[in-house]
Formats: structure tokens, sequence, C-alpha cells
């Protein structure tokens, strides 16, 4: 490794690190940190306890920085100490590129994920982030989509028809709506309809929230019980949607929300009719908020996971969601 190229991006004590350790520390996981605020000399994380510290780097760091310490230190990890919302999609693409296993650090909000899913380094709780997903794994995600969806409608059917038939009586029991999912593709989602007839004409598209005033006692309801959501079954059965994912947003919304740093990260993976932000802040949380829980869900996403978020939300359409 050629030590004047690795002084040229780190400071000379940390790049005596990156050059090598005795031979006691050779088999140890190297590991890369980049946290929040000026790296000191002196951290009191305790990670050098566990793994093999090479270099520590701001949240700030030019990617040209990063991609040199990749590149000349090898490590095996980085370790970002820092929140979700501050991580540069960028970095993720070098670390896919120089094979680094990316990990974030949990904070209380992740339990929903529990606690099998965390890695502890330094006395600190890891979240592994995992974008790129495996050909296999989301074969298997689509066939459990479709088998649930088939299994689940015998008991869907007759309480979507009752359901219809019932908000059918002022006007159509359903509205489409244009959404976009995976890749940016915009697709028609189908829903019943929850509002007066034509409410947004005077107003055009607008954000929905917990207390919305447009909407219908008996679509108050429905919202509650997440009934409304019933019909995007039929998007789930032609693949434009899975049954656990992030929430799609109509494209209007879209183009603004896109001035959140990494927001199209979501666009990943499938869009869902439940996910970690429905469970954990429904109506009422802000985009900010939702966009949190989905770029958790994308980087940590995996069978299990979904798995453990559908029994959750069976466990809220029983209790009514209380966050509405």
């Amino acid at each position: 490794m050629a030590s004047t190229e690795i002084s040229m991006v780190m400071p000379a004590s940390q790049a005596r690190r990156a050059r090598g350790k005795d031979h006691s520390e050779r088999g140890r996981l190297r590991a890369v940190v980049v946290e929040a605020g000026q790296p000191s000399p002196s951290a009191t994380d305790r990670l050098e306890d566990d793994v093999e510290v090479i270099a520590r780097l701001p949240v700030a760091s030019e990617v040209s920085q990063l991609h040199v310490v990749l590149a000349l230190g090898r490590p095996k990890v980085l370790l970002w100490k820092a929140t979700l919302e501050q991580l540069d999609y960028r970095l993720m693409a070098l670390c896919l590129t120089h094979h680094v296993g990316a990990f974030v650090l949990a904070n209380p909000g992740y339990g929903l994920l529990g606690s099998a899913r965390l890695y502890r380094l330094g006395g600190l709780p890891w979240l592994r982030l995992r974008w790129r997903h495996r050909h296999a794994a989301t074969l298997i995600k689509r066939a459990l989509d479709v088998l649930l969806v088939l299994a689940c409608s015998p008991l869907a059917l007759p309480v979507l028809l009752a359901v219809c038939a019932a908000v059918g009586r002022d006007g159509p029991p359903l509205y489409f709506q244009d959404r976009v999912g995976a890749g940016g593709r915009v697709f028609r989602l189908v829903k019943i309809r929850t509002m007066g007839v034509g409410v947004e004409r005077a107003t055009g598209p607008v954000l929905a929230s917990a207390d919305d005033p447009r909407v219908t006692p008996l679509g108050r309801v429905l919202r509650r019980l997440r009934i409304d959501e019933l019909p995007q079954l039929w998007n789930v059965l032609r693949g434009e949607m899975s049954l656990v994912g992030p929430r799609p947003e109509r494209p209007e919304f879209v183009m603004e929300f896109r001035l959140l740093p990494h927001y199209d990260l979501r666009h990943l993976v499938r869009p869902g009719m439940t996910g970690i932000a429905q469970l954990t802040g429904g109506y009422a949380a802000s985009v900010a908020e939702k966009l949190r829980c989905d770029l958790l869900y994308v980087g940590t996403w995996s069978l299990r996971l979904d798995l453990k978020l559908l029994a959750l939300t069976v466990a809220d359409l029983l209790r009514g969601f209380p966050r509405g």
C-alpha cells in the first residue's frame, strides 16, 4: 500500500494505522468509521476493542477521499456513526464496488426490526445495510405476495363487495390514482373511495392527514381499519406493488419530495400496502419521518422482516390501527 497516497486523504496518525498494525492485530476485522462532526483521535466508542479502525472520517468527507481509503486500506466494513438520513447513496455505491459491508449505528427507533438483526461492535448496536438484494430473495418475496393474496381472497372479496355496496350509494365506490412505483415508474393504484365525490376539483392534489375534513364518516371507519386499501391486492397481483414496502406517493408530491436527500432510494423496491412508516406513524407521520422509515426498510430488507411487519400489521388491524 502506498503510504504517501493514504497520507494525502487522512491524518498522519490514521495513515500509520492504515499502513499496518503489529502481528497480533492482522487477523482482526478492518473498518473505516464515518461519524458526525470532526472525528476525535481519542474516540470513546471502544470500537478498537473489536475491530481494527484504519480511518475515522467526517460525514462531510468527499466521495473521492473515501474511494481512496477503501481502495488502499481495503477494509471489510464501513461503520456509519450518523443518522440514516445523512447516508449518501454514492457512498453505498462505493461500498458495493469495493465489497465493503456497510453498517449504520442503530437508535431506539429501529427497535421494530427486532434485536436479532443487530450486531454489536465496540459496545454499540449496528444494523447492516443491504441496498442490493439477491435475485433469488426478490423472487421468493414476489411468490410470497401472490400466495398470500390468493389465500386471503376468500375472506377479502366478500368484505370488499359489501363495503363497495355501502360506499356506492352516493357515488363510485372505487377510484383510481396515479402513483410512483419501483424504478420511478407510474402505475394506477385502486382504492375504495373515502371522501366525497370530486373533493379535489377546487383544491388540487392535497396530502392526506390524520383528521382530514374531506373524509366521510364511513370513510373514516374504513381508513381506521385500512379496509380502503383492500383493492390494492389487485395491484399486488399485477406486480405493481408488494404487500410490504414504502407507500407509493402521487407524482405531484414526488416532484416536491425529491428535494429531500436520497428520496429516490425508496424506489429501489416495489411499494407496499404496509410498512414501517404505517406501523409507527400512520397518516400523522411527516414526510421526513416516512422517508427515514422507508430508507431503513430498503437498507435492512429481508424475508424475515417482511413476515414480521405483516404479523404486526395483522395485530394492528385487530386493534383498529390506533395511530390513525
